[in-house]
């Protein structure tokens, strides 16, 4: 009877410390790192709203230099 009182209990606690741990998929990406993203040539390290980095595109630098002017 002790045996089975004893093995009652200890599936209980069983149960109970795996009741406390988290199945469930994470809903937000861990912080990512600023050393961590690389981007190929062309490409520059963007932040999104939520925190994470992306390689976004470049605007060449013809449309960049053309929205400079100097006044006479």
């Amino acid at each position: 009877m002790r045996i089975r009182l004893l093995l009652a209990a200890a599936a209980t606690l069983t149960l109970a410390a795996c009741g406390e741990s988290s199945t469930a998929p994470r809903l937000t990406p861990p912080p990512a790192q600023k050393d961590e993203t690389t981007c190929r040539s062309g490409y520059h390290i963007a932040t999104r709203d939520d925190g994470t980095d992306y390689c976004e595109a470049e605007a060449p630098f013809a449309a960049s230099a053309a929205t400079t002017s100097t006044a006479p």
